[in-house]
C-alpha cells in the first residue's frame, strides 16, 4: 500500500514539475537581477584571460544602483545609478553614458526573452550548485551557425543568474561569467555604491533608434533574425548596430586610411572582428558572434541613398 501511495504522488507531481518549463525560469531573470539586493564576487573567463570583479546591487524603490570593481590589474570600475552609467579606469579617462530606455544594462537581462527569439531553442538541463547555491540549469541552443548558444545556471529560489556560459556550435564554452561568492538579500552600503571620484555621473545621448535615423549605409540581407536596431553618426563616420535580441554586432564605416590593411580578421575570446575596404571606405564589423556573422555583415554592407 505504501508503495502504491508513493507511485501516485510521483505521478501527480510529474505534471506540476513539467509545467515549470524553461521559459518560466527565464521569465524570472529580470525581476531577480533588477529587484533584489545582492553582492558578491564574479569571475570572467574569456580568451585565456581571467578577471575577478566585485559586484554590488541595490534597489531603492524605483531607483536601481550597481557598482562593479575590478580586483586585479589596473584600477577599473563601472557605476550605475538608474539610467546613468560611469566607467572609470579606461585609457580615455572617466566615461559616462545613458543606457537604453528598456533598461538593457546587463547582457543577462536579454536572456529573459530568449525563448521567443528566432534562432534559439530553450530547454531544461538538470540541477546543480554554483557558489554554494542550488541552481537550475537552462540551455539556450542556437539553431544555426550565425549565433552562439548559452548555458545558464539560475538560483533555485530567486532565479538570479549564478553562471552564464557562451558556447559555440560544438558546445565548447568560449566565455564564462560566474559568481564564486554571492550573498542574496544583503543590502550594499551607500559607500559601496559610490564611484571613487568626485565627478558625478552624467547622462549623454544613447544611440538613436533605427526607425528615427535613416543611415547612409545598410546591410541589405543581414543573417536570419538580425535587424538594424540603432545608428550613430559623427564627423568620422557611422556606426550601425545589428542585433537578434541577444547577440549584437556593431558595423563601423569611415573613410579608408591608407595605413590600415585592406582586409583582416581577428578574434579575442568570444569576440570576432572583420575589417574590409570598399570604394574608399573602411568597414569594421565587431561582435560577440561567430566569425561568419561579422564577416557577412562587413562584406555586404552597402551605401544607400539618404532617402532610401
Amino acid at each position: 500500500m505504501r508503495a502504491a501511495w508513493l507511485a501516485l504522488l510521483l505521478a501527480l507531481a510529474a505534471p506540476l514539475h513539467a509545467a515549470v518549463g524553461a521559459g518560466d525560469w527565464l521569465a524570472r531573470i529580470e525581476p531577480a537581477l533588477r529587484g533584489l539586493d545582492y553582492q558578491g564576487t564574479l569571475v570572467h573567463v574569456a580568451g585565456g584571460r581571467v578577471e575577478t570583479v566585485r559586484l554590488f546591487h541595490r534597489r531603492d524603490g524605483d531607483r536601481e544602483r550597481e557598482r562593479l570593481v575590478a580586483l586585479g590589474g589596473a584600477p577599473r570600475e563601472v557605476i550605475r545609478d538608474g539610467r546613468k552609467v560611469m566607467c572609470l579606469g579606461g585609457e580615455q579617462g572617466p566615461l559616462a553614458f545613458e543606457v537604453a530606455a528598456h533598461g538593457g544594462w546587463s547582457p543577462a537581462l536579454a536572456l529573459s526573452a530568449a525563448g521567443d527569439l528566432p534562432g534559439y531553442r530553450v530547454q531544461l538541463a538538470g540541477r546543480d550548485r554554483v557558489a554554494g547555491h542550488a541552481a537550475q540549469r537552462i540551455d539556450i541552443l542556437a539553431t544555426d551557425r550565425w549565433r552562439y548558444g548559452y548555458r545558464l545556471w539560475l538560483e533555485q529560489v530567486t532565479g538570479l543568474p549564478l553562471r552564464v556560459d557562451l558556447v559555440d556550435d560544438r558546445g565548447v564554452a568560449v566565455e564564462q561569467v560566474a559568481f564564486t561568492e554571492l550573498e542574496i538579500g544583503r543590502r550594499p552600503r551607500d559607500e559601496d555604491l559610490e564611484p571613487s571620484t568626485s565627478r558625478g555621473l552624467v547622462a549623454v545621448a544613447p544611440l538613436a533608434a533605427a526607425r528615427t535615423a535613416a543611415p547612409d549605409w545598410r546591410v541589405p540581407s543581414p543573417p536570419p533574425g538580425f535587424a538594424l536596431r540603432s545608428t550613430r553618426r559623427d564627423a568620422d563616420g557611422l556606426q550601425l548596430l545589428y542585433s537578434d535580441g541577444l547577440a549584437s554586432v556593431s558595423v563601423y564605416v569611415e573613410p579608408a586610411d591608407p595605413r590600415l590593411r585592406a582586409a583582416s580578421a581577428t578574434r579575442q575570446g568570444a569576440v570576432h572582428a572583420h575589417a574590409f575596404q570598399v570604394d574608399g571606405w573602411h568597414v569594421l564589423a565587431l561582435g560577440k558572434v561567430p566569425a561568419a556573422t561579422v564577416a557577412h555583415l562587413a562584406r555586404t554592407v552597402r551605401a544607400v541613398d539618404s532617402d532610401g
